[in-house]
């Protein structure tokens, strides 16, 4: 019994671990990265009208938005909608700079903040709106250069993939912000993606979790030996395969949601299960040595 507590309890945190990695994805390595598409002010004029003044700025087009007042300004910097692009789209970064941002009250500045909209997860439910800071903040005060905000793009398996991303620019003070042209990132080379991942952890780690419980249960009660034991010794083999796939992921800088999902569950399954082979396989002993000592015993 505590043989069988002690695996369903390991599968069940290989399950509810390696499902975290449904939520946004922090920020990947430089290396990691792969640039989707640069969308660029002047592009964009065409197709949508922009918040602000076009000017020209270090060799580039450059967006200026002039807030003149106090008063709550929320701001649509820009409306993306094109599926083909979202669906592998991870981060937004945007570089903007700022000056003079100041209230007059002494409350209040500004922010930038990133809104993805996901459908619902059933046919007769109601979508939402997620709105989020960037990951390195996205206070506006003051006066500061150019620096990038990156922001994390919502990918929830459940919900599906947001079909629309928009930017917007709240200001509760007056000042000038300038913004270079929007870029999206998607991952680079990676053997699957974060929501698949979490999937397999998910879906994998509950199966298998019912067949620790199966094995467990099995083995206090002294049933199906062969079955039990060689199970156990292919969950091993499989959790030293996982290991050894984990840290070739590492060592080829593959994003954290590919060898994290291997290296867990191997880990967890290689120690837990070698751990428990002995005691299980000594639990079968005693009862065959008890069964073979009571057919004696009824015989003389």
């Amino acid at each position: 019994m505590k043989t069988m507590i002690q695996i369903s309890l390991m599968m069940w945190l290989v399950s509810t671990a390696t499902a975290q990695d449904l939520q946004p994805q922090k920020s990947l390595p430089p290396e990691a990265q792969k640039n989707l598409r640069d969308y660029d002010w002047k592009g964009l004029a065409g197709r949508q009208t922009l918040p602000g003044e076009l000017v020209s700025m270090d060799g580039g087009s450059v967006l200026k938005i002039e807030s003149t007042n106090d008063s709550l300004q929320d701001i649509m910097v820009m409306k993306m909608s094109d599926p083909a692009i979202i669906k592998n789209a991870y981060f937004l970064v945007c570089t903007m700079k700022y000056e003079n941002v100041v209230s007059q009250n002494g409350f209040g500045d500004g922010s930038l903040l990133l809104s993805c909209s996901v459908p619902p997860a059933a046919l007769t439910g109601n979508g939402r709106t997620i709105t989020g800071l960037a990951e390195n903040g996205s206070g506006i005060r003051g006066t500061r250069d150019w620096k990038p905000f990156q922001f994390a793009i919502v990918r929830d398996a459940l919900e599906g993939l947001p079909t629309q991303l928009e930017l917007h620019l709240v200001m509760r003070a007056h000042g000038t912000v300038y913004l270079r042209p929007i870029r999206l990132y998607g991952v680079a080379g990676s053997w699957w993606t974060p929501q698949q991942a979490g999937l397999i952890g998910g879906i994998g780690g509950s199966v298998i979790g019912c067949f620790g419980a199966l094995l467990g249960l099995l083995a206090s009660k002294g049933k199906s030996r062969n079955f039990v034991l060689a199970t156990m010794k292919i969950f091993i083999a499989l959790g030293i395969l996982l290991t050894i796939a984990g840290f070739a992921a590492v060592v080829s800088k593959q994003p954290y949601a590919v060898w994290y999902a291997l290296l867990l569950p191997g880990v967890i399954l290689t120690l837990v299960f070698s751990l428990n082979l002995p005691s299980v396989q000594r639990r079968y002993d005693e009862l065959e040595i008890r069964r073979m000592t009571s057919v004696d015993a009824m015989g003389s």
